[in-house]
């Protein structure tokens, strides 16, 4: 597979986390729930799969628990 539509773009992390500082885009990451490795310069690794799986599962609707 080509690199390009394996593994998020540089610009695509920064677009998705909204950080540019690798470490940044780690925490951003690991709080998101969205499974990543990193490179040995810290960079983050971001496959296509990891994004749209944590993205499109529905999350738990806490607010209905209040009613």
């Amino acid at each position: 597979c080509e690199a390009g539509w394996m593994f998020l773009t540089a610009d695509e992390l920064r677009e998705l986390t909204g950080y540019v500082r690798p470490s940044a885009q780690r925490r951003w990451l690991t709080r998101a729930g969205i499974a990543h490795h990193v490179r040995a310069d810290g960079r983050p690794v971001v496959t296509r799969e990891a994004v749209t799986g944590r993205l499109e599962r529905p999350q738990p609707r806490f607010g209905a628990l209040r009613a």
